[in-house]
């Protein structure tokens, strides 16, 4: 319950972030002209004001500031500085200008330091963030929205992990059970050559499921272990989609047959496309089996594909339980199962779908989930490469 709270209250926190309109760097250098200029305007004012003024009431300036100029530059001096009174404005303005430079780079310096402390915050999820001044608060929303991605990230790989390390444990206990049918059987086969013809085949025959079944465990390591690579590259070629749809229907019928369920394939047009054959029969395989897995017994499993456009879309349908939205959103999650009761001889690795749809991804295209209380239809749109136009020699690698 915790971690859900924690994951609903950083989706939460996500649609509320602030967009940053401009960079800290900007932000710092448009202040520090903005404020120099109004200082270097106020100046001017000021020196309007006061040369006004003077004007207005020379005796104030005959009284107090004529003498003081007297003493300290002389006639000529104080005559100078009268008729170019003007000239102060420069020097004043040089002094505020290093002012606010050595002002502007204490606040860059202390925005640099809050960064860094903030940093601190990505290791420690319960420190607190440094309070950054209003006016430069894009800092500090820049660093919580990275935080709020660290955090969600963190969940999720562990959330991953957990699932894997949970799965590993899993499959190498379950290793164990058909191995030690498979040498108990041959065992009694080796030892006892004098059991009867019946016997023996029964034996045998068990020790061939344990195998097969061990080999398929053995197979889900793998499957763990490829799916981590992500320098998977494509090798297009010609792919007759009517025909590896078929095939690939052909393979599944043991399984069909433990389940009585039949297939019926609905593709009118003959479509014949350019891509990776191997990688797009591995969504396929990975699709049916899904629905062979999942289907009510006596029902049909319906596939079929049409061209839209620039589209060719393969759909998978069978009858099965309805999935609830909030299991049909994680579907293609990595090790994920809708159904957690199911045992190691009815169920998958929660590989299958994730796989799919990374390779359908690959080939430039999408994957979706639809469940209602009728059925469940997995849906693949591709890009559409009409094969038929492409020379052969360009089909050669």
């Amino acid at each position: 319950m915790k971690k859900k709270a924690e994951a609903k209250k950083i989706k939460h926190a996500k649609k509320k972030r602030p967009r940053q309109t401009k960079s800290i760097a900007l932000r710092i250098i448009g202040d520090f002209l903005r404020w120099n200029s109004i200082c270097l305007l106020g100046i001017i004012i000021g020196y309007v004001i006061v040369y006004l003024f003077i004007l207005q009431e020379p005796e104030i300036y005959n009284g107090i500031l004529k003498p003081l100029l007297l003493d300290v530059f002389g006639k000529e001096g104080e005559s100078f500085l009268f008729s170019n009174s003007y000239l102060l404005i420069v020097p004043v303005f040089a002094l505020i200008f290093i002012v606010n430079c050595f002002i502007y780079s204490v606040i860059t310096l202390s925005l640099f330091n809050k960064t860094y402390k903030s940093l601190n915050t990505f290791l420690d999820s319960e420190a607190e963030f440094e309070s950054f001044p209003k006016s430069y608060s894009d800092v500090e929303i820049k660093l919580r929205d990275i935080k709020l991605d660290v955090v969600e990230s963190r969940q999720a790989a562990a959330q991953a992990e957990n699932r894997k390390n949970d799965l590993v444990m899993y499959l190498a206990h379950d290793l164990k059970t058909p191995l030690t049918s498979v040498i108990g059987y041959l065992t009694l086969l080796d030892e006892c050559p004098e059991l009867p013809i019946e016997q023996k085949a029964k034996f045998t025959d068990i020790a061939l499921n344990k195998a097969y079944r061990l080999e398929q465990l053995i197979n889900e390591f793998f499957e763990i272990t490829r799916f981590n690579i992500n320098n998977v590259t494509l090798e297009r070629n010609r792919i007759d989609l009517n025909m590896m749809i078929a095939q690939i229907t052909d393979e599944f019928y043991p399984m069909l047959s433990e389940k009585n369920l039949t297939v019926d394939i609905d593709i009118i047009e003959h479509i014949v496309m350019f891509a990776d054959s191997d990688k797009i029969a591995r969504v396929f395989d990975n699709l049916l089996k899904n629905a062979v897995n999942y289907s009510y017994e006596n029902t049909v499993i319906r596939i079929g594909a049409r061209i839209r456009r620039d589209r060719v879309i393969i759909k998978f349908r069978n009858k099965s339980d309805e999935i609830p939205e909030e299991k049909l959103e994680r579907l293609f999650d990595k090790f994920y199962r809708v159904d957690t009761s199911r045992t190691s001889s009815t169920g998958g690795s929660g590989l299958g779908l994730a796989i799919a749809k990374q390779l359908t991804e690959l080939h430039g295209g999408t994957i979706r989930a639809k469940s209602t209380q009728d059925y469940t239809d997995f849906t693949v749109i591709l890009p559409y490469i009409n094969a038929s136009d492409i020379p052969d020699e360009q089909l050669d690698f």
